[in-house]
């Protein structure tokens, strides 16, 4: 406990990118002791069920609410891994609030938490960390999330791996991890939809998915069933939304719902970093990297069909 309560201190002395290196040989330290062993889940369940209600307080203290629009969850004996689609703000708090049962975080790139009450907090709770950009320190939280699930503690994951900062996509391609632990640890997996509307947040929990018959060379076609899954509870959302003519749309509307709960909760990440997290599937290109040779052309009359548009003279 001392030398936790040391060790901690000291990183509080450091600038952030010591800091953040200074975690993660922590945790390598901790793993090649340990492995990838979970501890006390009874007691981080508890503390779970202490959280949840500090939370509510928290987002309605804010003027957030909360709209629960479908639970089709079956009760299981198992571990669960719960994977919401990721939008930012609060979704990380609403997801629990939602879902009520006690599961452990899965928070990739965590320097947000390293220095205040909202990483105790969800210590608290349980925590596993790592910095996405580093292959032996996601290698050390697939091991812990592995420990826990046969341990019989549930997951909340979310499967995007970055904030969806899209104007119009549902969400992100999903990385393959948590189909992948469902399969090798008997896990069932609850898809989740998360949307928002101004500072009311709406969220619909699907029907548990078994993957007790599945083999592990099924394992992407599988991750394109949970997408499926995913966005198809997330239309469900929005058809209730009354429809916009696209005059109706303010001119400000990407940067006040999509930018400006990024930047009001983080503080040190950009959005060149949630760029770098977006998983970008094999043969796949994104549109933004399709059409990017358009800022270097000089639009003129002879181009002008690459722009679909014509130059007048």
């Amino acid at each position: 406990m001392l030398d936790s309560l040391r060790s901690f201190c000291h990183m509080l002395r450091l600038p952030m990118p010591q800091a953040e290196a200074y975690c993660r040989q922590k945790r390598l330290q901790r793993f090649e002791k340990y492995g990838g062993r979970v501890r006390f889940l009874r007691l981080h369940a508890l503390g779970h069920r202490v959280l949840v209600p500090l939370m509510r307080l928290e987002v309605y203290a804010k003027g957030k609410r909360l709209v629960v629009l479908r639970d089709s969850r079956r009760p299981s004996r198992g571990p669960v891994i719960y994977c919401p689609t990721h939008i930012g703000g609060a979704d990380i708090e609403m997801s629990f609030l939602a879902i009520r049962s006690p599961c452990w975080l899965v928070l990739g790139d965590p320097r947000e938490i390293y220095r205040n009450v909202s990483g105790l907090m969800l210590q608290l709770n349980g925590l596993i960390p790592f910095d996405t950009q580093y292959k032996q320190d996601r290698r050390i939280a697939k091991a812990q999330m592995a420990e826990l699930l046969k341990k019989g503690g549930s997951l909340l994951i979310f499967p995007e791996g970055c904030w969806n900062i899209s104007p119009n996509g549902l969400l992100n391609h999903l990385y393959v991890g948590a189909v992948e632990l469902a399969i090798a640890c008997g896990a069932e997996i609850v898809p989740i939809a998360i949307e928002r509307e101004d500072n009311t947040y709406y969220v619909a929990l699907g029907e548990n998915i078994s993957y007790s018959e599945a083999a592990f060379s099924e394992r992407f076609a599988l991750n394109d069933a949970l997408r499926d899954r995913m966005a198809a509870l997330k239309l469900e959302i929005i058809e209730r939304f009354e429809p916009l003519k696209r005059a109706e749309i303010p001119a400000d509307y990407f940067e006040r719902i999509v930018l400006e709960p990024f930047f009001h909760v983080v503080k040190t990440y950009t959005m060149q970093d949630i760029r770098d997290a977006i998983f970008h599937p094999k043969g796949l290109t994104d549109p933004a990297d399709a059409f990017a040779h358009l800022a270097q052309i000089e639009p003129r009359r002879e181009n002008a069909f690459l722009f679909n548009k014509r130059l007048r003279g």
